[in-house]
Formats: structure tokens, sequence, C-alpha cells
């Protein structure tokens, strides 16, 4: 298969995923701790994506591409702080946007639905603690009856985000495939950042709706919300795929770049918005051992992929100097 027919392949089926099991909320309801466990797992993925996968081919990619140069430290340095800068600043505005919304309109308590880590990147604190849910729940319908009528929805600062978010994951995506179009036919590196953003996409959909269902959204608008997210990450693929090889930047510099402007990007998600440590609720919900061994598991588990599918990896034709 061709290299742009399969990136539409994976971007379908990542799409399709997102949406399917983000919709599941809207009738069932699903164990905190199994959530944790997810979305450990996730941020786990996410990390050994960045480190063991995406930017050992990022850097090949720039010293391939400069056979009679050393390869400069800042040229790896730069676009990795370019991708975790984005995020942040995204992020950073999102959040502020919410924060401001809600203040300008006295929500009170209800503001913590889109509360700095919500609103980006949602939390799975809606998940992690069934026996709060209703009364939860319950504050929040009593507080929408009374400004639903006059309030545009919260909702929409959290779905900007969000969809910023998956439009950089499409980054990821598209410059995996092009970067294995470059080197072979064997796409590894695009399959191992497909699993990182369909394991990542899974918890972070499902507590996006429960988010959602929280609002002064109907369930019909939360399935449009929910659709616009689930496409932001094809869209971005798609897109910086066709960018990238309309202007002429199909070569293997500008392939490397990207890949560690999105190698960025990924990092800021699995160490800021989803952190390694500290993270009290998913520790309280599933134990730090089983935490700590499900995050080894999962930023392992991209190298393995790579080692069992029998990625090549040429010999880099440039010296790295650090």
């Amino acid at each position: 298969m061709s290299a742009f027919p399969f990136l539409l392949t994976l971007s379908g089926l990542l799409g399709l995923t997102c949406f399917g099991i983000g919709i599941l909320p809207l009738s069932f309801t699903f164990s905190g701790s199994h959530m944790s466990k997810l979305s450990s797992l996730g941020t786990g993925l996410l990390l050994g994506a960045a480190l063991g996968v995406i930017i050992p081919e990022g850097i090949e990619a720039l010293a391939r591409s400069r056979p009679s140069t050393p390869l400069e430290g800042t040229s790896i340095a730069l676009p990795l702080l370019v991708g975790f800068t984005f995020m942040l600043i995204i992020e950073q505005l999102s959040s502020s946007h919410a924060h401001h919304h809600h203040r300008t309109h006295r929500l009170g308590h209800h503001a913590g639905v889109a509360s700095r880590d919500s609103v980006f990147d949602v939390e799975l604190a809606g998940l992690e603690d069934e026996d709060e849910a209703p009364t939860r729940h319950g504050r929040s319908n009593s507080i929408r009856t009374s400004v639903e009528n006059d309030l545009p929805p919260p909702a929409y600062p959290i779905t900007i985000g969000l969809v910023v978010h998956g439009l950089a994951d499409g980054l990821a995506l598209g410059m995996s495939v092009l970067s294995d179009d470059e080197e072979s036919s064997s796409y590894t590196l695009s399959l191992v950042v497909f699993l990182a953003l369909a394991v990542h996409k899974a918890p972070t959909a499902l507590a996006y709706t429960v988010s959602l269902m929280s609002t002064s959204l109907s369930r019909m608008d939360c399935r449009k919300h929910l659709l616009l997210f689930s496409a932001s990450t094809p869209v971005g693929a798609i897109a910086s795929y066709a960018s990238f090889s309309f202007f002429g930047a199909k070569q293997v510099d500008g392939v490397g770049t990207a890949l560690l402007v999105s190698a960025g990007s990924f990092l800021y998600v699995a160490t800021v918005l989803q952190p390694v440590s500290h993270d009290r609720s998913s520790s309280d919900a599933v134990g730090t051992k089983t935490r700590i061994l499900l995050l080894v598991l999962g930023m392992f588990t991209p190298m393995a992929m790579g080692s069992l599918l029998k990625h090549g990896h040429e010999p880099t034709a440039g010296a790295v100097t650090l």
C-alpha cells in the first residue's frame, strides 16, 4: 500500500475509534479504576513513542540530510522546544479563556468542569470516583437550571483546546507516514505512533464526553462536539502530510524537524497534562505499584514493537555533536 492511502486508513481508524469510544458514556457507566489503568498505559506509550521512536527517527533523518556536516545539538533541541512550547501556549490560552468565562458569569463550583487540567486534556476525575458522580452531576444540573438560558455553553473552551491538541497529534501521525515513505514500505514508525495515539485518546475521549454531559449541551450537541474532536487528529495528519508534500518539504531534513516538533508535543502531554508522577487520583484508583508497572510497560512497548516488526535503521551518515 502506498503512503497516502495508508495514512487515510490509519486516520479513519483513529477517528472512528475515538468517536466510538467517546460516545459510550452516553449509554454506559465505566469503572474509574479501569479508566485510570488505561490512562496510565497511554501516558507510558506517549513517552515511549517520543523518547524511544520519534526522537531517534527524527535525529537519524536530520543526520541523513546532512552527510557532509556534523549535526549540531541545537538542530535537535530547538524543534523539541518548539513542540513543547506550542502545547504549553495552547493549554495556557485555553485555560485562561475558560477561567475568564466562568468568572464573568459567576458559576461558582461549576467552574471546576472546565478547570486548568480539564480544558485542554480532560481529567478522569469524573470517572474515577463513582460514589461522588451523582452528587456532582446533581450540583451541575441545579446550576444549569438557573443559567443555561442566559449563558453560552461552557463546553466550547474544552472543545477548542482538545481540537488544537488533536491537530498537533495529527502532525506526529502524518510525519511518521512521510518518514516511513522516505525509508521503506514497512510503516513501522506509523504503526507505533498510531498505537500510542489510540491508547492515549481512548480515556481522553471518554472523560471529554463526561465533561460535555456536565455542561448545558444536549446529547445531540455532545455528539457534534465529540465528532469535531474525533476528526481533529485525522485532519491534522492528512493536512500535515499534504502540505509537506505539496510545498516540496518531503526531504528528510523537513521530515526530521517535524518529527522532533511532534515529539516535543508528546512530551508535554505525557509529563505535564498527564503527569507521570504525583498523579494522586490515578494512584488512589489503581495503586502506585500497578500504575508504575503500566507506565513502564507503555514506555517500552513502542521500542519492542519496532524490534518485532524488524524496522531497519540505516546507520547515520553524520556525527551528532551535542
